[in-house]
């Protein structure tokens, strides 16, 4: 091969010779105004972007001035009016400060229903009113994947809920009405993983064949809501991670997983946990493998529940953070009996305490169990460091595990 053939080789376009599908791939990192513009490149490139089954579009991409909310809709508008009638995969609409102004609102609707017009895929709405999301998003027949993100809003009455390929959901933000959850799920059946997050809500039953992946987090109860419980029966769930602040007295939580394998529970503090005598968590938890046990609701929880606590056979792997009520841990961790690693985070002596010095003379309940391989304690190095030391060593005089105390 000379010279001359070498350097046109070198400097052909490769990327321009790929058949659609795959420059389209890779348009797909691009947010909209990005790929808009390699219309510029050649000929070759001119009209790919209206064939673009990915479409991303972010105002915070534009010059911050007030000018921009118009320039972002004008773009918004002028693309969607442009691009060819096919497929699309996946759209995503980021409008952040722009949601507050209601004028832009219709023109909201309009690009959420042409997307959905569009043999939609996967949908994620970020920073818009939940109470602007036309109805259509909630009855996509083609809908697999959705992101719904607001900042507190109410979301309006939803009559129908058909989605019947969505098998993963994102809610966060949003102020859930009474019996949405259960009209969700019930219009979801094939619904695999569920996130619920920063959701002002109700009292809620979660009842699910097809559940496998939970989350949900800081989602506080309305003030008003009356004595009710929480129900999750969801038989083939997998994962769950669930964070529970009792700010009803009354409010009760129930778990009903029995193929459940990996849970991280957050106990938030609440004055009112000690009126939760009759949640059934710890029960709902006896299947799993691996457990994630924090907040500083640990210590009342335990105390609520241990009395009635099953054995966790198959939990090889613990996490947990707790102060120093150290016979509370050994309790637990005697349900525990193949436990093989168990991870403490120690955040303050707020428990086992006279004077704000833990008790010199508190006798600590060893742990039985023969399978514990190592131990990784995470502590203050503060004045009480010595003794917290001694009292997780007295746990463990019997299962002789490895030992490694890191000091914060």
């Amino acid at each position: 091969m000379d010279r001359a053939e070498t350097s046109r080789r070198g400097k052909s376009d490769m990327i321009s010779s790929l058949p659609d599908c795959l420059i389209h791939l890779i348009m797909s990192f691009l947010t909209a105004q990005e790929a808009v513009r390699t219309c510029v490149l050649s000929n070759r490139w001119k009209n790919l972007w209206t064939t673009l089954p990915f479409l991303d579009f972010d105002l915070s991409k534009f010059d911050y001035e007030r000018s921009k909310f118009g320039k972002f809709r004008d773009f918004v508008t002028m693309t969607l009016l442009l691009r060819e009638a096919s497929d699309l995969h996946k759209f995503r609409l980021s409008c952040q400060e722009m949601s507050y102004w209601s004028e832009y609102h219709m023109f909201y609707r309009a690009w959420i229903l042409y997307a959905l017009k569009h043999n939609l895929r996967a949908l994620n709405i970020t920073s818009i009113e939940a109470g602007v999301l036309p109805v259509g998003v909630f009855t996509c027949a083609s809908l697999v994947d959705a992101s719904l993100s607001s900042f507190y809003s109410s979301m309006q009455v939803i009559k129908v809920v058909n989605l019947p390929c969505l098998r993963r959901l994102h809610l966060n933000g949003i102020n859930l009405n009474q019996g949405f959850i259960e009209k969700l799920l019930h219009g979801c059946p094939v619904l695999e993983f569920l996130h619920l997050g920063r959701c002002c809500r109700e009292l809620f039953n979660i009842n699910s064949q097809s559940l496998k992946y939970l989350i949900v987090e800081d989602c506080d109860l309305d003030e008003e809501t009356k004595e009710e419980i929480d129900l999750i029966n969801t038989p083939n769930l997998l994962s769950l991670c669930y964070s529970i602040r009792p700010l009803v007295i009354g409010h009760k939580v129930l778990f009903k997983m029995p193929f459940l394998t990996g849970a991280c529970i957050n106990l938030e503090y609440s004055q009112n946990w000690s009126y939760m005598s009759k949640s059934v968590i710890l029960v709902g938890l006896s299947t799993v493998e691996n457990l994630t046990l924090y907040g500083f609701g640990i210590k009342y929880f335990l105390r609520n529940e241990l009395p009635n606590c099953p054995e966790f056979s198959d939990l090889k792997d613990l996490y947990v953070c707790l102060s120093c009520d150290f016979n509370l841990l050994s309790s637990f961790l005697n349900h525990c009996p193949n436990l093989e690693k168990l991870s403490v985070f120690h955040f303050g002596c707020f428990c086992e305490v006279k004077g704000h010095v833990i008790q010199e003379s508190l006798k600590i309940a060893p742990f039985k169990g023969k399978r514990l391989q190592t131990v990784e304690v995470h502590l203050e190095r503060d004045k009480d460091f010595p003794r917290v030391v001694k009292y997780i060593q007295d746990i463990f005089e019997n299962s002789k595990p490895w030992i490694n105390v890191v000091g914060l």
